[in-house]
């Protein structure tokens, strides 16, 4: 009888040498997913009150390369957070604290189809050929604020059916960003093409400007299929999009950390939301302190040390639009029913009207393959 094994595959004590960390997974195997766990310390205390680094903003790629060319995955590190957010309907285990030498830890997952037991979709190594796992990284302590990259780990796993009657995968799902490109002004329309031919489970946008949230970086977002004939989805407020997703997937929205808080400084944490719902703090330590929670329900969330002291403060933040992306989605349905057909169009398009100027913007789609 087949069974699920989570595999090691290699560990990494050191990519300091290692801008884009590349490996070659195994010719043969059925992988439902590939885990990354990331590990840094940090270079020293915080600094600078605006500016934050979480981990996952330091993984500039992620790349798997079927056949060492083809992309099956090509995201940013906080744009495979927010599918992974999507996938297991809550953010991935971290951790998160910018003392001097304190630990961040990340988990990533490229997941090739619904979850770690899918029998339906997955990586079927004999089938995709010659595969490698590319991570493009900045990590290098640059500034003071950011990691040493000499106490930098990275874990690779596999999730591997094994044992006998294991499935026959007819598929996986494919992710990829195409396109990203700066805002040229209010109201201005960008049309990003879509490729057609596989199935579409979704079509994601990401506000791409640090603190800038979704509806300050695009006013509506349309879905248009054949030049006009038609718009299956039309956004007109990005802010009751992602509140309606919580609810609508069953999406838990919670996630938190341990800030180091400069003395007389209002600090901003990691812009993990595109709104926030909520913001709990607290002073971390024996130091008998009171922090306090700045902002409302836009970009940045803050906290602020009233004792006017550098200290710790741990934290809890919920909030809508996580990693500050937005999901078009039709996968709602596990067998499929509700998949996003393209085979017959003649064009699918992704129109965005553009809030401001000078605003970073990207759009991701993940789509079906088969073998």
């Amino acid at each position: 009888m087949a069974y699920m094994q989570r595999r090691r595959l290699t560990v990494d004590s050191d990519i300091s040498g290692n801008a884009t960390w590349r490996h070659k997974l195994p010719k043969v195997g059925k992988f439902t997913a590939l885990e990354i766990r990331l590990a840094c310390k940090r270079k020293n205390n915080r600094t600078l009150n605006t500016v934050v680094y979480p981990l996952e903003s330091q993984v500039t790629k992620v790349e798997l390369l079927r056949q060492a060319t083809r992309p099956i995955i090509s995201l940013t590190g906080e744009q495979l957070d927010a599918t992974n957010y999507w996938d297991f309907k809550r953010p991935n285990s971290r951790r998160y604290r910018q003392d001097l030498a304190s630990a961040c830890d990340l988990t990533l997952f490229l997941l090739a189809g619904r979850d770690f037991y899918d029998r339906e979709y997955g990586y079927d190594m004999a089938k995709l050929g010659e595969t490698y796992l590319e991570i493009t990284h900045a990590l290098t302590a640059d500034v003071t604020d950011k990691f040493d990259v000499s106490t930098s780990a990275l874990t690779l796993y596999a999730w591997q059916w094994m044992g006998s009657g294991q499935p026959n995968f007819k598929g996986y799902f494919r992710n990829r960003q195409l396109a990203y490109w700066t805002t040229t002004g209010t109201s201005t329309i960008k049309t990003i093409e879509i490729p057609v031919g596989n199935p579409i489970r979704r079509i994601a946008v990401q506000a791409g400007t640090r603190a800038r949230t979704l509806g300050a970086t695009f006013s509506e977002l349309e879905v248009v299929v054949n030049d006009g004939e038609y718009s299956p989805v039309h956004v007109k407020s990005c802010m009751d999009w992602v509140m309606a997703e919580v609810q609508e997937y069953d999406l838990h929205n919670e996630i938190g950390g341990i800030e180091y808080v400069i003395g007389g400084e209002i600090v901003d944490l990691p812009y993990w939301f595109s709104y926030y719902q909520s913001l709990l703090t607290n002073t971390y330590g024996t130091l008998a302190l009171v922090s306090t929670a700045y902002g409302a329900i836009t970009l940045p969330a803050r906290i602020r040390e009233n004792a006017m002291t550098a200290t710790e403060a741990m934290f809890a933040m919920r909030g809508y639009g996580f990693q500050k992306c937005l999901r078009i989605g039709f996968d709602h349905e596990r067998d499929g029913f509700d998949l996003l057909p393209t085979a017959g169009l003649g064009a699918l398009d992704l129109v965005v009207t553009e809030a401001i100027t000078d605003y970073a913007a990207r759009c991701f789609v993940q789509d079906v393959i088969s073998y």
